[in-house]
């Protein structure tokens, strides 16, 4: 590693962006219950402690039978039942014979298959058969959907709320994950003010992208937020807090001055404190971002204008957090190349776009201090230099949909 600040393209692409931390482990393990494990990162793989299903049941209400004995017309006689939590069933079927099974309950011993109750009719004798059925209809056999043993879940992999679920019906009850990504957040500038209460004249600033920063790490359950800070253009007091921040943070955020006025002072810090600085990134909105990399943590510098940090934050920087924090190391994305976006030759594009038909239209592109056109959209296109209409480009989703059955079905979901 070196020492210094330069400006460069090597964030051009995720590859080499993340690239750049690949060196970086800054957090450890710690064991927790499976329900209290949601949206946390695996720090080792998860394997099943009991089959599922844990024994061979029935898939829905009916009559356990040989499948060889049930043929239309054929009389088969019940010789008893086998009902959902009364545990190993007392009944075995033999030749001619039936049990009455609920469904989920265990299959008595004897039985292949299982026929629906609307396919008997019960007679004095018995049931008689109605459709035929075949060996192993509606009947789930032990160990058919995971194996005792087999790996359910891989290190790295982000805990839903259904993976809680299903590592609970393995057997799991404790799951090792990695511990919280400690993260702060710095937001520089004279023109800033820390509440709306305090502006006193058109030219006071409130602070939103720390709040909206904030809120945003505070939701994400691998994330421990540590607080935040607001700082003047000064190159002393900036390298303070950014010590002070850096001393107990992992990751440390900072918005504006990165760029190359007078007054941009946050790249001076960031090239002296950390062991290697790398400043810019051939896309539009979010040139002035940078990356800081030291032996025991990272810093992110967005750009100052509202919409420009939080698309730069969204597209690059939670991604980072979460591989710093352990998961897989790459882009949580959809892959489409079903849009209307154009970029520069020189130059790449995060583009702001609707979800129209499940095709990703671009919105007109306006100055990258208007906050308000985040209220209209979608997603975020990250496109290549050069690229346009039919070229692949990477969705990022900003906004949750109520059906993204629509999206899907006309994008291809980049990673497993």
């Amino acid at each position: 590693m070196y020492r210094g600040f330069v400006f460069t393209e090597d964030l051009s692409e995720p590859s080499k962006f993340y690239g750049l931390l690949s060196d970086v482990s800054p957090v450890g393990s710690e064991t927790v219950e499976v329900s209290e494990s949601s949206g946390r990162i695996l720090a080792s793989d998860v394997e099943a402690r009991r089959p599922s299903p844990p024994f061979t049941r029935s898939a829905m209400d009916g009559y356990a039978v040989r499948a060889e004995d049930a043929k239309p017309g054929a009389v088969l006689k019940v010789v008893g039942s086998s009902r959902i939590g009364e545990g190993e069933p007392e009944v075995e079927v033999g030749p001619g014979e039936a049990a009455y099974v609920d469904t989920g309950a265990p299959v008595p011993p004897g039985a292949d298959a299982v026929i629906p109750v609307e396919f008997v009719e019960e007679t004095e004798d018995g049931i008689e058969v109605k459709e035929p059925v075949e060996p192993g209809d509606n009947l789930d056999e032990k160990g058919s959907f995971v194996e005792e043993g087999e790996v359910v879940y891989e290190a790295g992999h982000e805990v839903t709320p259904v993976d809680v679920a299903v590592m609970i019906e393995l057997g799991v009850d404790e799951v090792e994950v990695r511990e919280r990504l400690r993260v702060a957040v710095i937001t520089t500038g004279d023109e800033l003010v820390p509440d709306p209460g305090d502006v006193e004249s058109p030219y006071d600033v409130p602070d939103c992208i720390g709040p909206a920063l904030q809120a945003r790490l505070e939701s994400e359950p691998f994330v421990e937020f540590l607080g935040r800070e607001l700082v003047p253009d000064d190159e002393k007091e900036l390298r303070e807090a950014l010590e002070e921040a850096s001393s107990e943070a992992h990751v440390v955020v900072l918005t504006g001055g990165s760029s190359v006025g007078r007054k941009d002072v946050v790249k001076n810090v960031l090239a002296d404190l950390y062991d290697r600085f790398v400043h810019g990134i051939k896309f539009r909105p979010g040139r002035p971002f940078g990356l800081a990399v030291g032996e025991d943590g990272v810093a992110f510098t967005l750009p100052g204008w509202p919409t420009s940090a939080l698309t730069t934050f969204e597209t690059w920087v939670f991604p980072a957090l979460k591989v710093l924090a352990g998961a897989d190391p790459r882009v949580v994305a959809f892959k489409t190349s079903d849009h209307d976006v154009k970029a520069k030759r020189s130059v790449g594009v995060i583009a702001r776009v609707k979800i129209e038909d499940g095709r990703a239209e671009a919105l007109p592109r306006d100055v990258s201090s208007n906050l308000q056109l985040f209220r209209e959209t979608d997603a975020l296109l990250l496109l290549p230099p050069g690229a346009g209409p039919g070229d692949d480009g990477y969705l990022i989703p900003v906004r949750r949909f109520e059906d993204w059955s629509k999206v899907i079905e006309n994008l291809e979901r980049e990673g497993r």
